[in-house]
């Protein structure tokens, strides 16, 4: 499912999380064995691509830095997996993510 977040432009002690999930069904750790795992965020200002972590509890999850936040705007996110077949497959299924950077005021 898509959500929004809003975070402040600089602020690098944030994390972006989800759970992957397939028509409303969450994958498991046994479906993301050997996967690879990218955090994608565009926008007009940027586009970014950055290796992501899967949790142990098939959550994914990215620690930005600062040159990933550094840029006030609106974002497109999304996670890209590579399956070990080679086979891509980008979460969430039905959209985008969006990510709000706004200014802050230092």
């Amino acid at each position: 499912m898509a959500t929004t977040i809003i975070t402040k432009q600089h602020d690098t002690k944030i994390r972006f999380r989800d759970t992957p999930t397939i028509d409303g069904v969450p994958l498991t750790s046994g479906d993301l064995a050997g996967c690879t795992l990218s955090f994608l965020m565009k926008g007009d200002a940027k586009a970014l691509k950055q290796p992501a972590t899967i949790n142990p509890d098939a959550t994914f999850s990215y620690d930005p830095v600062a040159t990933d936040v550094d840029t006030v705007g609106k974002y497109q996110q999304e996670w890209e997996v590579i399956f070990p077949n080679t086979k891509i497959l980008t979460f969430p299924n039905n959209g985008y993510n969006i990510v709000k950077i706004i200014a802050d005021l230092g």
